[in-house]
């Protein structure tokens, strides 16, 4: 975070989904888990990148901040103008909320009941639904645990209830980013996994050669073809965008039925249905302006 108060709000909210999303992220990764399990124990740098306890208390520090400035203008910094550490604007939620007695969180409740539209008034949602409940206790003690790491203490066993208390925040009327964040990244993801793929393809054109490649594609037989009964999804071989053969082993389509997803059989190019339906967007919107 940066220090002063000069940082807005809506970046605030921005730099926690992008952090959030990872650490959502990072519980899928692990052995496909439930990631709202309650007692599963992770160290997330043991099958993803390590340094996530940094980001868990990047994100944290900065849904802290925004919720904190957004409810209580400031209060998020201390006398010197800078804003506080997360485990100090704990302290400021607590000291200025009610505790559930249900539960022992601290509820900050929704400021936007009565700005909302007429259709969410009919349609009225359970009493207290947009409240955010903040778990003051179980993040402290996940600013104790990423410490351990942070500063060469300990290992930092971060585990899915802090994560699901950080994910909590995203309630707030201020965040509500992880909607967005979380396409965001897998787009990217997708798009890195098929940059990736179509250089491993490109390798081992080099390594066969052009001669062994046009064998493969004359030898070529297609594994999904069609039929009326077994597969009537099927699909003819396609053009590959890497080898330029007619060997693209189509899968099925995108929403739009315009670009398929699948592998080629001669460069072993894959492209992903997340590939295919972003390209096919494309290919459709395209269509929809030259027919207009």
């Amino acid at each position: 975070m940066q220090s002063g108060n000069d940082l807005p709000n809506d970046s605030r909210a921005k730099y926690f989904g992008q952090c959030a999303v990872m650490m959502l992220h990072a519980l899928r990764q692990e052995s496909d888990a439930d990631p709202f399990s309650e007692v599963t124990s992770i160290d997330l740098s043991a099958e993803t990148v390590p340094g996530h306890e940094g980001i868990y208390d990047q994100a944290l520090s900065n849904a802290l901040a925004a919720i904190v400035a957004a409810e209580w203008p400031g209060e998020e910094v201390n006398r010197r103008g800078r804003v506080h550490f997360a485990r100090d604007l704990l302290k400021v939620i607590a000291e200025k909320t009610r505790s559930d007695p249900a539960t022992g969180l601290c509820v900050v409740p929704d400021r936007d009941a009565d700005a909302r539209s007429r259709w969410d008034r009919d349609n009225p949602l359970p009493k207290g639904f947009w409240d955010t409940p903040i778990d003051v206790g179980l993040l402290t003690d996940a600013l104790d645990v990423s410490g351990l790491a942070r500063h060469g203490s300990g290992t930092g066993r971060l585990q899915h209830r802090h994560v699901q208390a950080l994910l909590a925040l995203d309630r707030h009327r201020t965040l509500r980013t992880l909607m967005e964040a979380q396409p965001e990244r897998d787009d990217e993801r997708a798009q890195g996994e098929d940059a990736r793929s179509a250089d491993q393809a490109r390798a081992l054109l080099e390594l066969i050669g052009d001669d062994e490649a046009e064998r493969r594609a004359g030898a070529a037989d297609n594994p999904n073809p069609y039929h009326p009964k077994h597969n009537p999804d099927g699909h003819d071989f396609e053009e590959c965008p890497v080898c330029g053969h007619e060997t693209f082993c189509a899968q099925g389509m995108d929403m739009w039925g315009r670009v398929a997803f699948g592998q080629c059989v001669v460069c072993s190019y894959r492209r992903s249905p997340r590939v295919a339906d972003e390209k096919g967007f494309g290919e459709h919107i395209k269509w929809l302006m030259e027919t207009d």
